[in-house]
């Protein structure tokens, strides 16, 4: 079954062509030049977000666990030896 969420991510870069379509010409440059500086700004950070949260090398996530009634979070542990 396919999800709201899914058909929005795939309908928004029609809407977005349309929208851009129909107003394009009356766009003042300022605003254009705005948008893809903020674009490039939120892309800048989504992959500086990526490289400082990243796990180290020679580990893997451990995903959140209760121990005798105790959650423990979820950590980066040793790959296992095999």
């Amino acid at each position: 079954m396919i999800r709201l969420a899914e058909i929005g991510l795939f309908l928004a870069p029609f809407a977005l062509y349309i929208t851009w379509l129909i107003a394009g010409a009356r766009t003042p440059r300022w605003l254009v030049w705005g948008t893809v500086v903020s674009t490039l700004a939120m892309a800048a950070g989504t992959i500086w977000f990526g490289l400082i949260h990243a796990l180290p090398p020679g580990t893997t996530y451990e995903p959140a666990h209760v121990v005798d009634g105790v959650i423990v979070p979820g950590h980066a542990a040793a790959k296992p030896h095999k």
